[in-house]
């Protein structure tokens, strides 16, 4: 195990009707003016963005509201987000939404106290962010979809979409101070975004459950077990009966364990998956995260599984099932993930780029493109730690994607 700081501020307040709680937790942190940011669709339709404000008004909570987040939240709403929160003097945000509103409302909450432009926390110069935010006005949440866990992760993630650059700025800064999740708010969505929100809360444990040490902590391992065991089990529960709470509830709190930290403690995460899908939502806008994933993940693996081959075979054998094969352990993995695969396409994912609805005109020319934007971590110019990929490595994985 190596040595690491764990730290999840967040208070999750879980239940039916848990929504009721919110004007108390506002004030619990010292809210009396609330910019309420959501993305104007099916909740606002719906009237329960309404419902919320007006609960908060009667609590004699001030509130300004803003809509019109899209997946991949743009940076443009963040900076009117800033100017409309300076003007009305909002001390406290609410999200109600997933993780595009989420981040939408924690970039705001950065910029708001910040002289300069949000943007210089998530863009770097030679690997070094140019600034870094010191402080950010309070926030919660009330999650409608279960997906990115930004309910109580330290992570925002903004996109600019004139230069379709996907960033993030990682900083504990970012942590809400409480998530309400209400699993019945999550049972109105459409197949495909369930889908999509499994496929990323198990990539958030991926990420940290796939790393280079030959020999990871025991506890920590079986967490992540657990997380990729519920979103399958759920998962297959939801294609048939979305209504059902158990599995509704189950999928939300794992949304928010799986991306708060607890899953990686004590080993060193990959995420070269999730920086190389950033570049693809980010030069394809209209690709929600999670399918970006569910074509991404299964053909890293197939790239970088002899890296670490014995990991890689106690996932295959302890999740997915698979029995091992002494003659060609390597056949136990690649069995793994073709059953990974079948597991997305169950959920009505693809896993081939050229089927993903958005997807178009993708040739080498844009897959270098995308591939030599990506994110860097190493001096070197490498990204991931159970393999070092370069840009031919990301053309290559991108090209087994297809």
């Amino acid at each position: 195990m190596n040595d690491f700081t764990f730290l999840s501020p967040t208070r999750l307040i879980v239940g039916k009707e848990a929504e009721n709680q919110t004007g108390k937790w506002i004030k619990e942190f010292g809210g009396t003016t609330v910019l309420v940011h959501h993305d104007s669709g099916f909740m606002k339709e719906n009237g329960f963005v309404d419902k919320i404000i007006n609960m908060l008004q009667e609590e004699g909570l001030k509130v300004v509201e803003l809509g019109k987040v899209v997946p991949n939240p743009h940076l443009e709403l963040v900076y009117e987000g800033i100017e409309l929160c300076k003007k009305e003097g909002v001390d406290f945000l609410l999200a109600i939404g997933g993780g595009s509103v989420i981040d939408s409302t924690k970039a705001i909450a950065m910029g708001l106290p910040y002289q300069g432009d949000v943007w210089d926390f998530f863009i770097e110069k030679d690997g070094v962010p140019l600034d870094v935010p010191e402080k950010s006005t309070p926030l919660g949440v009330i999650l409608t979809i279960a997906a990115t866990g930004s309910e109580s992760s330290n992570s925002c993630v903004i996109t600019k979409a004139d230069e379709n650059l996907k960033r993030f700025c990682d900083n504990d800064i970012n942590r809400a101070k409480f998530a309400i999740e209400n699993p019945e708010l999550t049972m109105s969505l459409p197949p495909f975004q369930t889908a999509c929100g499994i496929i990323d809360i198990m990539s958030h444990s991926m990420e940290r459950y796939f790393t280079p040490e030959k020999e990871n902590d025991i506890l920590t391992d079986y967490l992540c077990e657990g997380i990729f065991h519920t979103c399958m089990e759920c998962g297959r529960i939801l294609m048939d009966n979305p209504n059902n709470y158990e599995a509704r509830a189950n999928v939300m709190v794992a949304s928010s364990l799986s991306h708060n930290g607890l899953t990686g403690m004590g080993r060193t995460g990959d995420w070269a998956s999730h920086f190389i899908e950033h570049e693809l939502s980010g030069e394809y806008q209209s690709v929600t995260h999670g399918a970006g994933l569910a074509v991404i993940t299964p053909a890293w693996m197939k790239y970088v599984y002899k890296e670490n081959l014995p990991l890689f075979i106690k996932w295959a054998t302890r999740v997915m099932g698979v029995s091992y094969d002494y003659d060609k352990p390597e056949r136990t993995v690649l069995e793994a993930i073709d059953r990974l695969e079948l597991f997305f396409q169950s959920l009505g994912v693809s896993t081939k780029l050229n089927d993903v609805p958005g997807v178009e005109n993708l040739d080498e020319e844009v897959m270098y493109k995308m591939a030599k934007r990506v994110r860097v971590v190493h001096e070197d110019g490498a990204v991931g730690w159970v393999k070092k990929l370069y840009v031919e490595d990301i053309v290559n994985i991108f090209k087994l994607a297809v």
